[in-house]
């Protein structure tokens, strides 16, 4: 059975929870409770249906009615709170009378990020995992995206989860943040997500000196978790890249793509019709806009404009707009 990726709606509330209730603690942008849960699919469905003040989507993939994970997107950052990145810089200075010279990084609290659209919150089920659903729940909302484009920023970015060793401690949140934010990692990440106000109060207004810090912070600063790096070179497939930005948490690495730049964007035509039952490549079928989205992943022949029959089937036309879900180097 083909997986459908769609917005959550109200009835996935229970079946959400059931999953993401498993989500180990350094997930923290991953709702848990049933409450939170119920929080962004009702801020979910309040932006859908364009109520002012809703900056949030949820969506899931499904099948045969079973909820395998969930994805999000922020549609804009910056709006109810600045959205805070350390910009990471290199130096080199040189004796101008002695053969001496030094090279060294700094970190530089920035609001660079303020008004791009964030891919968020991505999580599977267990049983899930390494049956291509992360790219459809990572991808659909790219295919959402095209589809809704008036909706989003012309800048998309995604914040990716730092690095953490064997112990599953964070070296650049033990050695440099908490020496300033002096609280639990999970306790200071929440509290971001309200009023911020304290991170701009706390951490330092003038660059920090790497080099003056253990080489594991250096080391971690822009480095993904190990769970996390494929997550990464997907969305770096899909037309996003590097930047010299990190979270000022773990200092996971922060990338970004022009909205319309995306391979999704790149690469999409619509289908005359269906039947393509296998293909060299992967691609993403979306038909709808809005509470109406659908999407799933199947073959397809770009050159006749023909879709997957599977991926018609499941959403219901022959006829729906068809993109690359892969580059063409795999």
């Amino acid at each position: 059975m083909t997986v459908l990726f769609r917005p959550a709606t109200a009835d996935d509330i229970s079946a959400i929870t059931r999953i993401t209730s498993k989500a180990d603690s350094g997930l923290t942008t991953v709702p848990k409770s049933k409450k939170t849960v119920t929080e962004y699919v009702t801020e979910s469905l309040d932006f859908l249906a364009g109520k002012e003040g809703a900056n949030r989507l949820l969506f899931v993939a499904e099948e045969d009615s079973k909820i395998l994970g969930i994805s999000g997107v922020i549609p804009r950052l910056g709006v109810d709170r600045p959205f805070y990145s350390f910009k990471r810089s290199r130096h080199a200075r040189k004796a101008s009378q002695q053969d001496l010279s030094v090279r060294y990084d700094t970190l530089q609290l920035t609001t660079d990020f303020d008004d791009y659209t964030e891919l968020a919150s991505i999580f599977l089920a267990p049983d899930a995992r390494g049956k291509g659903v992360g790219r459809l729940l990572s991808l659909g909302r790219l295919g959402f995206i095209h589809a809704n484009r008036d909706r989003f920023e012309d800048r998309l970015m995604a914040d990716i989860r730092g690095w953490v060793d064997k112990k599953g401690d964070s070296p650049f949140w033990k050695h440099l943040t908490s020496k300033f934010i002096q609280t639990e990692f999970d306790i200071a990440d929440r509290l971001s997500s309200g009023d911020a106000a304290f991170i701009v109060e706390l951490l330092p207004a003038l660059p920090i000196l790497l080099n003056l810090l253990p080489k594991s912070v250096l080391d971690a600063a822009g480095k993904p978790h190990d769970l996390s790096a494929g997550a990464m070179g997907m969305l770096m497939s899909a037309g996003f890249e590097d930047t010299d930005l990190c979270d000022i948490f773990d200092g996971g690495p922060a990338i970004r793509c022009r909205t319309d730049r995306t391979l999704i964007t790149q690469s999409v035509f619509e289908a005359t019709g269906g039947g393509v039952t296998e293909s060299d490549l992967k691609y993403l079928h979306f038909t709808g806009s809005g509470e109406s989205f659908r999407a799933a992943i199947g073959p397809a022949y770009p050159g006749a404009e023909k879709a997957g029959r599977e991926a018609c089937e499941i959403l219901g036309t022959i006829t729906p707009f068809v993109a690359l879900a892969q580059n063409r180097r795999g």
